[in-house]
């Protein structure tokens, strides 16, 4: 008799990115000094994914680049970058933080020029950069190819913000700022980085004793992988996206941090609450924008030899009970917690929950019903 395991259900829950403002001080320079541009930049919570399951929302030393154009740049290939995708580091810890920036011609500071005004800009792609940037006429364009551990973000500073933290509202105008002018006041750019992709968490559960033996092996989402991410001028984000899916599978770190595949995982052992879940893998973060999305799970059964035929879900946002008003698709910004009980040869359930960054409810999936 041909076995085959059965997954009756999942729920999902979803959470959002938010950050906290914050300046880096500076006392004003005599006028006619020159003024160094000082950075800080404001983390969405990215997020670190630890073996228990917990989350550690920080900046942690990724490495950032930095744009910056005199305002009112009218065609972006004919004017020269003040500062041209030159790479900083991240804060190592914390939230909202002050970051270095040296300018590699010089081996010192952005100075502003008298009379000019600049807009800032960064972006962080990890290793998914696929070529140099492109200059066009609106824009910069990074190509990317994304593997599903990657984390996207672009960013560009919040003049009246800026202003406001600066205690400069109503002194200083938006149009006068980023200059020398308006550091001269402490008002200095703070990059606020977003999220450009939607991120799926894991977990599995014994939901009986006989859950006890089944591994998983492999879970996977079917997503583009490859398009071009805009990091500069109006619409940053997402941009070229290639049609073609591939199937993104979830990986793990290894003990010197590095990403390698999953190694298969059986859950904790059954203990009759389905609530004693343990942690699957880092995660997986795919383009934003689908109402729906394929998952996959691999599975074995412990002590035979049948092969068990991968299982496939899809998961809807049509499903999710209690998602934000309106919601027609997966958005970037939020992270969904799939749970995948497991019920053995006979019968395997997953749950699924929308977890931190926002709000977003539950989904069930029953073949059953």
């Amino acid at each position: 008799m041909k076995k085959t395991l059965l997954f009756a259900a999942l729920a999902v829950t979803v959470a959002a990115a938010c950050s906290k403002t914050g300046s880096v001080p500076q006392e004003p320079a005599d006028k006619g000094d020159a003024v160094p541009v000082l950075l800080s930049v404001s983390s969405p919570r990215s997020i670190e994914v630890k073996s228990t399951g917990a989350a550690t929302q920080s900046w942690a030393g990724q490495t950032l680049n930095i744009y910056s154009y005199e305002a009112g740049v009218a065609d972006y290939s004919a004017a020269t970058a003040f500062i041209d995708n030159v790479e900083t580091t991240a804060p190592s810890t914390g939230l909202v933080d002050a970051i270095t920036l040296t300018n590699p011609s010089t081996q010192e500071p952005f100075y502003y020029a008298a009379g000019k005004y600049y807009d800032f800009f960064g972006y962080y792609i990890d290793d998914a950069a696929t070529a140099t940037p492109s200059v066009l006429a609106d824009g910069v364009y990074v190509p990317f190819t994304i593997d599903g551990s990657q984390d996207l973000m672009v960013a560009t500073s919040d003049k009246a913000a800026d202003i406001e933290a600066a205690n400069q509202t109503g002194t200083v105008t938006e149009d006068r700022v980023y200059s020398a002018y308006a550091a001269r006041r402490n008002i200095q750019p703070k990059l606020v980085f977003k999220h450009q992709l939607a991120r799926f968490t894991f977990e599995i559960v014994a939901g009986v004793e006989s859950g006890n033996n089944v591994n998983v092996d492999g879970i996977s989402i079917e997503s583009v992988a490859s398009g071009e991410l805009k990091v500069v001028g109006a619409d940053r984000g997402l941009a070229n996206l290639a049609s073609d899916k591939v199937e993104l599978k979830l990986q793990e770190k290894s003990v010197n941090g590095a990403m390698q595949a999953l190694t298969p995982v059986k859950p904790n052992a059954f203990d009759g609450s389905k609530t004693n879940v343990k942690s699957v893998g880092e995660s997986l973060m795919v383009v934003p924008g689908e109402a729906s999305y394929k998952l996959t799970v691999y599975t074995s059964q412990e002590g035979t030899q049948t092969a068990i035929a991968p299982l496939e879900w899809t998961l809807n946002i049509g499903d999710i009970t209690g998602a934000p008003e309106g919601a027609v698709a997966f958005e970037a910004g939020y992270t969904y917690k799939v749970t995948i009980v497991v019920y053995g040869l006979e019968e395997v359930k997953i749950t699924a929950e929308l977890e931190e960054w926002k709000d977003g409810g539950s989904t069930i999936i029953d073949p059953d019903l």
